[in-house]
Parts: C-alpha cells; sequence; structure tokens
C-alpha cells in the first residue's frame, strides 16, 4: 500500500532534515559554527593611549611638584634664619613693600597680641596661614603686614612671638607642588590603571564552547 500523497513534499530529499544519508547544513553533528572573535583592535589602542598618557602625566605631576615644593620649602627655610623675636620688645627696619608675618608657638595657651609703630601705619597682609621650625619650637603664623614706608618699626607684644618676612610666592609654590604632585600623579595612577585593563582585557584569547 503506498505513502499518503503530502503536497508539500516534491519527492526529493530536505537538506535541512539530517538523517544517515543526509548531515544537513551544520554537518552531523548539527551545531551552528563559532561566532568570529570580537575585533578588540579599539580597546587595545585605547589601552595604549590611556597607558601612555597616564604615565607621562604621573611623571610629570611628580616631578615639577617635587622641584616646586622644594622650592617653596627653602625659600620658607631662608626667612627663618633671619627671624627675630619679640619678648616683649624688638626693633627691625624694613624697606617699602617688605612683607612680614607674626608667628606664635604651637604650644602657645593663647594668642598673643602686639603693638607695633614705625614712620607709617602698615598694612593687613592677606590671611595665609605659615609654619616652621624655630629654635626646637613648632611656630604659626597668626597675622600679617605689609610695609609702607621704609624705616625702623618697633614691636611690643604680649607673649612671645617670633617676626618673619613672608615671601607669598614661596608658600603658594611649596603647598602648589606638593598638591600637583598628590593629585596630578594620583590622577596620572588612575588613567595607567586604566589603560592597562583595557590593554589586557583586548589581549585576552576569546573562551570557546
Amino acid at each position: 500500500m503506498g505513502q499518503p500523497y503530502d503536497p508539500g513534499s516534491s519527492g526529493a530529499p530536505n537538506p535541512y532534515q539530517p538523517g544517515p544519508n543526509h548531515p544537513g547544513p551544520y554537518g552531523y553533528g548539527g551545531y551552528p559554527p563559532p561566532a568570529p572573535p570580537k575585533d578588540r583592535t579599539g580597546m587595545r589602542l585605547w589601552g595604549k593611549i590611556l597607558t601612555a598618557v597616564g604615565v607621562v602625566i604621573l611623571v610629570a605631576s611628580v616631578a615639577i611638584g617635587v622641584v616646586l615644593a622644594v622650592s617653596g620649602i627653602s625659600q620658607v627655610v631662608d626667612q627663618a634664619d633671619q627671624a627675630f623675636v619679640v619678648d616683649p620688645r624688638a626693633e627691625h627696619r624694613y624697606d617699602a613693600g617688605d612683607t612680614f608675618a607674626l608667628f606664635r608657638p604651637d604650644n602657645a595657651a593663647a594668642t598673643p597680641s602686639c603693638e607695633i609703630t614705625g614712620p607709617a601705619a602698615l598694612e593687613r597682609g592677606s590671611d595665609v596661614t605659615a609654619e616652621f621650625p624655630y629654635d626646637g619650637t613648632q611656630v604659626r603664623s597668626f597675622d600679617s603686614y605689609k610695609v609702607v614706608e621704609a624705616g625702623t618699626y618697633s614691636f611690643l607684644c604680649s607673649g612671645r612671638v617670633v617676626v618673619a618676612t613672608i615671601d607669598l610666592g614661596g608658600i603658594f609654590s611649596g603647598v602648589g607642588g606638593v598638591l600637583l604632585a598628590v593629585f596630578g600623579g594620583g590622577f596620572g595612577a588612575v588613567l595607567l590603571l586604566i589603560g592597562i585593563v583595557l590593554w589586557a582585557i583586548a589581549g585576552r584569547r576569546p573562551r570557546t564552547a
């Protein structure tokens, strides 16, 4: 007895129907071929770029920061060598345009008050805090002045005070150098780390099934 007629069948073997004589489009196993590996050229390129930029920023920030910090600190140390003590009286000659600051010991119970007289009234200086070791004691600034007219100025203070000529440029240079080395170097290190990670991921072989 014959097979029932199938209008959708032409009698020819179906190439998509695996069988003993027809392996199908994917062979006898019936599995599709693995997908081609992803192109990671762009990731590898960005990894190289970020690594190079990170190294440059890290090295430059640390090098420039150290130079600025050392230069600024050396200027402050030089000014400390020229400081003098008011306890309770002292005199000192200044030129017009000089800037000096009053320093008190860190372990002082209270901030001393000082009366300064001379050829002309002094201008208030910037509110910049500086400190340095003097005669075995750490001292911190609490007031600063700018000299308008040259001459000898007299100091009368209620407690021991160290007076030192200050260079704001040196202070800013020292502080700026430290900040540049810390934050600039840290930013460069982050870029370097990201670049290395991207480079490593791009160079890793894709997993096969």
